[in-house]
């Protein structure tokens, strides 16, 4: 008797193994059903829908529903989808219901290029991203003297940068403006002036200055004093009067 309780439960084991993998088998000869395209925005708003992704897999691979999922090349699906240009990611695999399964991460903008070479956005890593027909990114704009490559684009993209990485700032800047020289300036959402930045170095205590100034200077003195206010130079918070 006891050997037969032994017994009984490796034999329910091995016909679960036999189970499983005959169920596998079975999956992966199956067709393809469907495909399905699951997408992190990471915290950005939407500027490619799943139906987007799964239209451009299907419309350059044709033939992908109707092969058997042992057949399908997940690489090439990958490939595929990430051509998307809001992607910076995807990895394909297949569902227990016969999908083909696609998780992408779309890129996240922070900062809105608008000047002579174009209009599109630049995210966290400093890639271009083009502009999207279904919605658009809540990020700083910049406009003006921007080149469509080097230095004077690598400076806007830094500064847009430092103002995504730092919460009690972002929210009080929404434009990035280049003039000819290369400085750069912060219009405020609040009050009628400008903020110099210059160069894109050092940017921590330049903002710290400011935002001092902030608090202890234009309170006193009016938000409608000004028109300019400069940071650009080291230790220095410069006011320009209307």
């Amino acid at each position: 008797m006891k050997k037969k309780v032994k017994i009984a439960p490796l034999c329910i084991i091995l016909l679960l193994v036999v189970l499983i993998v005959a169920a596998n088998i079975w999956r992966s000869r199956s067709q393809v059903r469907n495909i399905r395209v699951d997408i992190d925005y990471c915290g950005a708003d939407t500027l490619v829908t799943p139906q987007q992704v799964a239209d451009l897999i299907t419309e350059r691979l044709p033939d992908l529903t109707t092969k058997r999922l042992c057949d399908v090349d997940l690489g090439e699906v990958a490939c595929t989808a990430v051509a998307s240009p809001w992607l910076r990611r995807c990895e394909a695999g297949t569902s227990v219901g016969g999908a083909v399964v696609v998780h992408a991460v779309q890129c996240r903008p922070v900062v809105r290029i608008c000047s002579y070479g174009g209009e599109y956005y630049l995210d966290d890593r400093g890639i271009r991203v083009p502009v999207s027909n279904i919605g658009s990114a809540d990020v700083v704009v910049a406009s003006g003297n921007i080149p469509p490559k080097g230095k004077g684009l690598r400076h806007v993209w830094l500064l847009a940068k430092y103002l995504d990485e730092h919460e009690r700032i972002a929210p009080l800047f929404d434009q990035i403006y280049r003039d000819d020289k290369g400085d750069l300036y912060l219009t405020p959402k609040l009050g009628k002036h400008v903020v110099q930045v210059g160069a894109p170095d050092d940017l921590d205590n330049k903002f710290r200055n400011l935002l001092a100034f902030y608090v202890r200077g234009l309170p006193q003195t009016g938000w409608e004093t000004y028109s300019q206010i400069s940071v650009k130079y080291k230790g220095q918070v410069v006011g320009k009067r209307r």
